[in-house]
Formats: C-alpha cells, sequence, structure tokens
C-alpha cells in the first residue's frame, strides 16, 4: 500500500495508554497514511515499547511503522525525553523525504476527524501548518542563543508561533529546519524547550509568511479550553465532538488515562472561573470532562487493546 502522507510520532512506555488511543483513533476516523512510530528497543526494558503492544499494529486498517532506538542512540541524545521531545524533528524531516507532507504528533493526541485535506495543503503549497499557542513567544532569554549568538534578533516577538503538534509539513521544503531544531541543541548550546527551537529555526529559514496558524481550540484544547463556559466541548447530531460556539474537533490533547491529570483539569477550571468569573461552573467543566474521557476510553479500547495498568511507575 502506497502512501503520499506520513504521521511521525515518538513515545516510550510511560505514554503507552496514550499512544494506544492515538493510534486507534486514527483507525477510527479513517486514516489511510502510514504511521511512523519512533520508540525504543527492548533493551530498555523500562521505557522500550513492549511487544505485547507493537504485535497488534497489524490489527489497523493503515500501515504503523516502529523505529527501535537503541540505548546507545538515547545516551547520545543526552536522554530519552530528548528523544520523543526534540529530535523526533529531526526524524520527521529524515523519514517525511520519502513522503509529498508529513505531520508531527504528540503520543497524547486523540483524532476525531480525519485531517486529509491538511496534508494536501502542505505538500501544494508549502505552507507549515499548526496550532496557535494563547502566548507567542519574545526570544529574549539567554537559553534562546545558538552558539552564544542571537540567530533570531533578540526581542523579536513571533506572531507566527505554533505549538509543537499537530504540524502539517513538507519536510522536502522546510526538513533543513527540522533538523537544524535538533542539531542547536545536541551542538550548539541550544537550551530553551523544543517547541521554541522549532519556531526559532522556521523564522530562520525564512518561514514567516508561510505559516498558517489554526486555532488551538480546534486541534488541542490545552489550559482547559474545553472545559470553559461557551467554548466547551460537547456532542452534536453527528455524534462527534464539536465546541459550543461550533467550531468542529480535529483532535485533542491530554494525559486522559490519568486520573490525577483529569482532576488537576477540573481543579484548574474551578480556581479560574471563582477568580474571573466570580461563580461555580463545577458542572459544565465536570460535563465537557465526561464527553472527552468517554471518547477516550472508546479509543483505549478500539482495537489495539493493552492491561489498563499505571504505565508511570
Amino acid at each position: 500500500m502506497d502512501s503520499k502522507y506520513a504521521y511521525i510520532v515518538a513515545a516510550c512506555t510511560k505514554y503507552i495508554p496514550e499512544l494506544t488511543a492515538l493510534l486507534n483513533s486514527l483507525d477510527y476516523v479513517g486514516n489511510k497514511f502510514d504511521v511512523h512510530v519512533i520508540g525504543l528497543n527492548q533493551d530498555r526494558k523500562k521505557e522500550g515499547l513492549p511487544e505485547m503492544f507493537i504485535s497488534q499494529f497489524d490489527k489497523l486498517s493503515y500501515r504503523a511503522i516502529h523505529h527501535p532506538i537503541s540505548s546507545k542512540e538515547i545516551e547520545e541524545s543526552r536522554g530519552i525525553s530528548e528523544v520523543t521531545c526534540r529530535k523526533r524533528y529531526w526524524y520527521a524531516a529524515d523519514i517525511g523525504k520519502v513522503y509529498d507532507a508529513v505531520c508531527i504528533l504528540d503520543a497524547d493526541l486523540i483524532f476525531v476527524r480525519n485531517p486529509w485535506q491538511f496534508f494536501e495543503i502542505a505538500h501544494k503549497t508549502g505552507f507549515i501548518l499548526g496550532p496557535c499557542k494563547e502566548q507567542n513567544k519574545v526570544y529574549d532569554d539567554e537559553h534562546h542563543k545558538v552558539n552564544g549568538e542571537w540567530i533570531i534578533p533578540k526581542g523579536f516577538w513571533n506572531d507566527k508561533d505554533l505549538c509543537n503538534c499537530p504540524v502539517f509539513i513538507d519536510t522536502n521544503v522546510w526538513g533543513s529546519a527540522l533538523k537544524r531544531s535538533w542539531d542547536i541543541f545536541i551542538n550548539d548550546g541550544y537550551k530553551a524547550p523544543d517547541m521554541d527551537a522549532m519556531n526559532m529555526c522556521f523564522i530562520e529559514a525564512g518561514a514567516h509568511d508561510k505559516i498558517i496558524k489554526l486555532p488551538g481550540l480546534q486541534w488541542l484544547g490545552t489550559n482547559e479550553q474545553h472545559l470553559k463556559p461557551y467554548i466547551r466541548v460537547v456532542v452534536r447530531r453527528d455524534n462527534k465532538l464539536w465546541t459550543e460556539n461550533g467550531i468542529e474537533l480535529f483532535s485533542y490533547h491530554g494525559q486522559y488515562y490519568k486520573e490525577k491529570w483529569r482532576k488537576c483539569q477540573l481543579d484548574n477550571r474551578h480556581r479560574c472561573a471563582a477568580s474571573y468569573l466570580k461563580t461555580n461552573l463545577d458542572n459544565q467543566a465536570s460535563g465537557a470532562m465526561n464527553v472527552l474521557y468517554t471518547y477516550f476510553k472508546k479509543m483505549l479500547d478500539y482495537k489495539i487493546t493493552i492491561p489498563h495498568i499505571d504505565y508511570v511507575k
């Protein structure tokens, strides 16, 4: 089966439940594009993606391809978190050479609709598409320097600042910028977060006017957006997820497998409502959380199935 587009995701064992829901959700929405899973070899027993998980890839209606990462590479990359966060951009650029466009993912995304159209835009126009952030970054921290120098003018306010996923991109056009975001970390003393590295390298490569910012509410829902009044998530007549103000969700982000994380989201929302609105909107927030959690549980057990245990210990 030939696929002209692909998804790229990296994960370790602690994200097995979320990654399971992600892969299942892509099947559920009708994805036919390749999905490349950058994981770990079993020589890292604590962090390696288990065989019981990888062996179920053939249940999916698309091709899922596992890329095992050795202990040696992890050590050379300064740890597993640097591989799953920072080096995934390098892998996306490398793997993306044989595709017309790719989409870079976090392991804890869940898809609600098939976003095939956005691959088409990235490929046919050369634009980079990704969710907007609530605050745009100003590059003024010493950690933003590369080899002690500013590659972007100090104090630059990035009005095209993207979240790190999902990002739709033609790596045959912008792959060098993705690889550079890894290189400046591993070789040139860059210490700011991976999201800043990606965005700075896009600007440095001349991509400012080739970036299309998508609504974060439609793709991520970070900072409890999907629990807030008027923009909270609801189920509509097509049995799919929408926001209350009419935006259709393509995906959403979060560690819904973890009860502690879900409770934290509700607690944050309670404090915000009490502070800003001087009222209690807990029932609305809880209802929206139940919608999101119910969909997550459906995706968790859809095709690939895993034991419902604690994967973080």
